[in-house]
């Protein structure tokens, strides 16, 4: 069982003791504490040596630091995570790192990961064992160079989450002698469901009560507080509409008003075409029944993967895969239409929100899966799948007025990729909160199954940070320091 309290407090102490250990040491050497500058990323970043850390800050000098990695070599989907990281750690700290290719001249002070031109990059990730990754600072008078190597994706991920716990306020502050390693894998930080087989799960979480719904409107319970399971089989949760005749995928269920909706996807004998519908229930056990005249995205459509998005005016719509098979290019598309209150009806035309090749990293023109996640800054993000050069997966989309209506641009990064975890690939993602307040990616993992895994609901902690969703490895708690 996933005891996340106990590894949230363990976690904790561990970065309050070293955080104290740091500020004696700082105090102990006699330097200032930099002045707080907040977030000014037009300043540059300085790294301030102390008798026994170096701590880099913004605070309006002319010395630079930079992130140096393989620019040119590494896949798409490390790249833009590399850079997403960058990205995450200026905003926590203002610390700003400026890019740099690994061929290039070594600067005096950076953070090294990546690097295979770098002989600092290569000595350690020799020393390295599959998923194992190592951070060490390698630091002179007036130099101090953060080298992370890892062998594994999620190895990377780890590593990446603990450099970040060394921010203390608007500084990172580098033990002179850190030299931390540690283990990671997929199966270390993610949860599958005692479930053998089920695509595109959805998990509700009613009071302490889980419930997964997956395609063929199958439908589970899970009473235990453990999201492994067990999960008890509920069967067939829909009745089964009497133009219906097959492809009942991605049954999709949200709490609205006093009852629960079931949004989903079934073939119509009327039109053959595949089409969006919604179903109501007073339960989440079902039995859910359609409550719209057969499919509410239009008849001469294909379109699957129904979301329920409410905005915040309290108004409904449905977003929706208007599938590749049905496009005049075979290129799909995402669209969106207003509900009507009651959930029976499109009271607007269905409009496109943007195109499956719109991203640089997609590699065909596959629509799927789409869930909207509104940030605490107020940001709109959708998380859809495609496929990259690694599989199926997650990227994301962000409106650029937080509105339905917005334009939609996609995110560089990748929210999940075999490019990322160096596993199983997989896609169609839900988010849902655990009663501990955790928050989870539930996906389909992998997309076909192979001879190690069938496929079945794969969860993963996710975090959100300045308006875009990461994975959450606070619970990872297996590291050795030296």
């Amino acid at each position: 069982m996933r005891t996340q309290s106990l590894r949230r407090i363990a976690v904790g102490v561990t970065v309050l003791a070293l955080v104290l250990s740091m500020l004696a040491s700082c105090a102990g050497s006699g330097s200032e504490k930099p002045s707080d500058t907040g977030l000014d990323t037009g300043s540059d970043t300085t790294a301030e040596a102390l008798s026994d850390a170096v701590v880099f800050s913004a605070d309006g000098t002319d010395r630079t630091c930079h992130l140096v990695y393989d620019a040119v070599d590494l896949p798409w989907a490390i790249v833009h995570r590399i850079v997403s990281f960058r990205d995450v750690l200026q905003a926590q700290t203002g610390v700003r790192l400026e890019l740099r290719d690994s061929y290039e001249a070594s600067m005096p002070y950076e953070i090294i990961i990546d690097a295979a031109y770098r002989v600092e990059y290569r000595e350690l990730l020799e020393t390295l064992n599959e998923n194992e990754y190592a951070i060490k600072a390698i630091c002179t008078e007036d130099s101090c160079k953060v080298v992370i190597a890892y062998r594994g994706g999620c190895a990377r991920e780890a590593a990446l989450s603990r450099l970040l716990s060394y921010t203390e306020g608007d500084r990172l502050v580098i033990p002179r002698d850190l030299f931390v390693r540690g283990t990671c894998t997929l199966e270390d930080i993610s949860i599958s469901p005692e479930v053998d087989l089920l695509r595109d799960p959805c998990i509700l979480r009613v009071g302490d009560v889980y419930y997964m719904y997956g395609t063929g409107w199958q439908g589970f319970r899970c009473t235990s507080g453990d999201l492994r399971g067990p999960w008890e089989p509920l069967g067939v949760v829909a009745q089964v509409p009497s133009t219906a005749v097959g492809d009942y995928w991605a049954p999709e269920v949200h709490a609205y008003g006093d009852a629960y909706y079931m949004f989903t996807t079934y073939r119509s004998s009327e039109t053959g075409r595949r089409g969006c519908t919604v179903m109501r229930a007073e339960s989440p056990e079902g039995p859910f029944v359609e409550i719209s005249d057969g499919h509410l995205t239009p008849a001469d459509w294909d379109a699957i993967d129904g979301t329920l998005y409410v905005d915040e005016d309290g108004v409904p719509f449905m977003v929706f895969v208007h599938e590749w098979v049905s496009t005049d290019d075979t290129v799909g598309r995402m669209a969106a239409a207003q509900l009507s209150e009651d959930l029976t009806h499109f009271v607007s035309e269905p409009v496109e929100l943007f195109r499956a090749d719109d991203p640089g990293w997609a590699a065909q023109g596959i629509t799927d899966g789409c869930y909207l996640y509104r940030c605490a800054d107020g940001t709109l993000l959708m998380i859809w799948s495609n496929f990259d050069e690694a599989g199926y997966c997650i990227g994301v989309a962000k409106s650029d007025n937080g509105r339905i209506d917005g334009n939609w641009k996609q995110e560089p990064y990748l929210l999940y990729s075999a490019g990322l975890s160096d596993r199983w690939d997989g896609g169609h993602g839900v988010i849902f909160t655990d009663t501990e307040g955790q928050m989870y990616l539930s996906m389909h993992s992998p997309n076909t199954a192979d001879e190690t895994r069938a496929e079945k609901p794969m969860l993963l902690p996710i975090r959100e940070m300045y308006g875009r969703l990461v994975w959450d490895l606070s619970d990872i708690t297996e590291f050795s320091e030296k």
